[in-house]
């Protein structure tokens, strides 16, 4: 079996699913109505670098980012 064809999808798949998340994470977030924190709480960084680390991993998925022993 070629491990890296299944690597390369369950990249592509876990990758998928924590863009998904942190999407979800940031439309769920709960608002403050007294105090306006801005967009930049930690709840916010944080949704925004699993967003980028998942996008990464899309793209070592698909190949744009090269992983050891590809094809």
């Amino acid at each position: 079996m070629n491990i890296t064809a299944h690597a390369q999808r369950l990249f592509i798949f876990l990758g998928l699913i924590l863009v998904a998340i942190a999407a979800i994470q940031l439309l769920m977030r709960p608002r403050r109505q007294a105090k306006p924190a801005g967009w930049f709480d930690a709840t916010t960084v944080r949704a925004i670098f699993f967003i980028a680390v998942g996008l990464v991993v899309v793209l070592a998925g698909v190949g744009v980012i090269p992983l050891p022993g590809g094809r």
